[in-house]
């Protein structure tokens, strides 16, 4: 049902962050150069639902979050 998936965001060169699964962040071809998607951990994704997290932070590591989803399962 779950399976481990990288947890990736938008990242601004100044740090600011947004959600990969919203509208993107930029306005402009030259707003879109300071934007770039980047992994900073791992989440799961329930494949019943379509869903993506569990509403907490994403692992650090692979192996964590596979520890939770095969405690999970």
């Amino acid at each position: 049902m779950y399976e481990v998936i990288e947890h990736k965001v938008w990242k601004h060169t100044n740090g600011r962050t947004a959600s990969l699964y919203g509208s993107v962040p930029y306005l402009s071809a030259e707003e879109k150069l300071n934007w770039k998607v980047e992994t900073v951990g791992f989440t799961v994704r329930n494949n019943r639902t379509n869903t993506v997290g569990i509403g907490r932070k994403p692992w650090a590591t692979k192996a964590e979050a596979e520890a939770w989803l095969n405690s999970h399962q």
